[in-house]
């Protein structure tokens, strides 16, 4: 490092040191990244208590089922106690299992998808679409307003204070005369812009860095092999994120226009890319891909059959069921023994099976809506890092719906345990509880290359406002 440059640091941050209103900025700004962690933090504790409860719950329920092989029928209570236990007519819509999807470790700095879709679900053998669509969206106001989580901060407030910081890094030098002793020195004023821009670069990325590890040690161990790589894929979306606003600024500042065009330039462009250009997008999607729930509506009003007491329409409801369930077709007493509850059974099944094609259609198109949207993340890498935060912290939209499609799988194997006593007469013993139905749900495993293409593109991004403004730069000064 020459002595020009050593001396434009030192003034740099003698400046930096003097000027109350930036240290009053940082002040304001690490204050809301310390809320926002808080707040993060308190919204992801609230929801593992509730997993923590809910999984206390159905550990108590099956054991207080499987203790009652032992007990006395001495009583009523026991007695029905054994009977829910034991007899598949009621165990099968009674049994509750809780899939749960527990959130990762720094969702608390990027929330994302979490307090807007259900978490966790209680199935039976009952149909699977009412319990699924029951509660859709749990908070529609959250999904209006969204988090003040860590991203959030980073995402739309970190620009902000790179843009006070540096939009008048020539223009102010310029406005007070100072620019014409810039000129005589040996060092050009591209040089003098740069050296500046990179001391501001270093003092404002730190900072983010600084609020983004406290973050990450308050979330859990960085150092945990399940922890390392997200952590150190969230500080390089960091770095990237802030050399990306840098970019852009210097692309402005290499204009050399007044100190009021830089400033309005760059508070349009943060405008552009944090509301307008998200705010069309989302219109556009609307409009492009609407989307119809009425029929999700109906799946969650309860339905039965018309008459019960008429065996023709017991005897249809079962035959229709045997069509897609042919594996219970040897069973001597299907129509006999337990007939409501297999009928019942049979019925919810068979709703399922009716209501498959319009929820088949409203996930794709869900899935649809997603991959036309990231098509446009080009344009706009500031929700192009947001969603790769939600990547990093497992809150992006791709984990809730791979949820989704594990719950089918799950519910499929809890009414194949039922339905197979059921149909086939069988008591429930107390060794079958211990092959009880457990919730699985795969890994994404294109979920850090989904990350590392989200950095990519804002690593051309970034690269090209700086050679524009390079070159402008160099063609102004010549």
């Amino acid at each position: 490092m020459d002595k020009v440059t050593k001396t434009i640091i030192r003034y740099e941050w003698a400046s930096f040191v003097r000027n109350k209103f930036q240290l009053l900025l940082l002040a304001i700004i690490f204050l809301f990244g310390m809320y926002a962690i808080y707040y993060g933090t308190s919204v992801v504790e609230e929801q593992q208590k509730t997993i923590a409860d809910v999984q206390i719950i159905e550990e108590d329920e099956f054991h207080q089922y499987q203790v009652s092989f032992d007990e006395e029928l001495n009583s009523v209570d026991a007695k029905r106690k054994r009977d829910i236990a034991s007899d598949p007519s009621y165990a099968w819509f009674r049994h509750g299992y809780h899939a749960v999807l527990p959130p990762h470790k720094y969702a608390a700095l990027a929330i994302g998808q979490r307090d807007l879709h259900p978490y966790y679900h209680r199935l039976t053998g009952m149909s699977l679409y009412y319990q699924l669509f029951e509660n859709e969206i749990a908070n529609p106001v959250k999904l209006y307003v969204g988090n003040f989580d860590l991203s959030f901060v980073l995402i739309y407030l970190l620009p902000l204070l790179i843009i006070a910081f540096t939009f008048g890094l020539y223009s102010i030098e310029k406005e007070s005369g100072v620019l014409a002793l810039l000129r005589i020195q040996s060092i050009s004023i591209r040089k003098i812009i740069a050296i500046r821009l990179l001391f501001y670069f270093m003092l404002i990325t730190g900072f983010a860095l600084l609020i983004s590890l406290i973050g990450l040690l308050v979330s859990g161990n960085m150092f945990a092999d399940e922890n390392l790589l997200a952590a150190l894929l969230w500080l390089v979306g960091v770095i990237l994120y802030s050399a990306f606003w840098f970019g852009l600024m210097f692309l402005i500042i290499s204009f050399f226009k007044s100190s009021a065009f830089n400033a309005i330039c760059a508070a349009g462009c943060w405008l552009l890319f944090l509301l307008v250009i998200p705010a069309i997008l989302n219109v556009w999607m609307t409009t492009k891909f609407p989307v119809d729930t009425i029929h999700l509506a109906e799946l969650t009003r309860r339905t039965g059959l018309e008459n019960e007491n008429d065996e023709k329409e017991r005897a249809e409801v079962l035959s229709e069921f045997l069509k897609y369930n042919p594996q219970y077709k040897g069973s001597d007493s299907l129509f006999h023994n337990n007939e409501y509850a297999k009928v019942y059974a049979a019925f919810t099944t068979l709703k399922d099976s009716h209501s498959k094609k319009d929820v088949d259609a409203y996930s794709q198109l869900i899935s649809k809506r997603n991959q036309w949207v990231n098509q446009f993340l080009w344009i706009n890498p500031a929700v192009n890092m947001q969603d790769a935060f939600a990547l990093i912290s497992k809150t992006d939209l791709n984990t809730f719906l791979n949820y989704q499609f594990a719950l089918t799988t799950f519910h499929k194997k809890i009414t194949s345990f039922y339905f197979e006593k059921l149909f086939w007469d069988k008591p429930i013993t107390q060794e079958d509880y211990s092959k009880r139905p457990i919730f699985k749900m795969k890994e994404n495993d294109q979920r850090w290359n989904m990350v590392l293409y989200s950095f990519l593109k804002i690593v051309i991004i970034t690269f090209l406002f700086g050679i524009m403004g390079f070159k402008k730069m160099k063609k102004v000064t010549n």
